[in-house]
């Protein structure tokens, strides 16, 4: 299983490079895993009981334990797009925007053996034919890591 164990020692370590909402409890997560009809990597899901939702350097992680009408909250996010864009596919959730015109999202009918799943690219508007989905991280764990240590550089 991967771990968020590396990131969440370079965030705690250096609480001046972000903001996080607070960890929410199980019970919250398995709410919002109904509402998107996924299931959360493993990873991802010690991210919201650790963390929530927030930001670290430059990078909003979405999440939960914020608002449930706004950003970074992963549902309101990955429903708007859903609702929004005819081209987004039901097994991704919204985890970032990048800020760049694309979105990494959490490709959930990917999950593997160890319940992980690779972070994939969205570009909004584009059709379904022409995303190359393309991988950004092969799990939340190493996507979290990689903002965590791009933040402390």
């Amino acid at each position: 299983m991967a771990s968020i164990t590396k990131a969440a020692e370079i965030i705690d370590a250096n609480p001046e490079l972000g903001e996080f909402a607070h960890g929410v409890p199980f019970e919250e997560v398995w709410v919002a895993e109904t509402a998107l009809d996924v299931q959360f990597p493993d990873s991802y899901k010690e991210f919201l009981q650790k963390y929530g939702a927030g930001w670290f350097g430059n990078e909003t992680i979405y999440g939960l334990g914020v608002p449930d009408d706004s950003l970074p909250n992963v549902v309101y996010a990955t429903q708007q797009l859903r609702a929004s864009d005819d081209f987004f596919p039901a097994d991704l959730v919204v985890i970032q925007d990048t800020g760049e015109g694309d979105l990494l999202c959490l490709a959930t009918s990917r999950l593997n053996d160890q319940n992980e799943c690779p972070v994939v690219q969205w570009i909004p508007e584009m059709s379904f034919d022409e995303q190359m989905f393309e991988v950004q991280n092969t799990t939340f764990a190493h996507f979290l890591l990689r903002v965590a240590r791009t933040a402390t550089r």
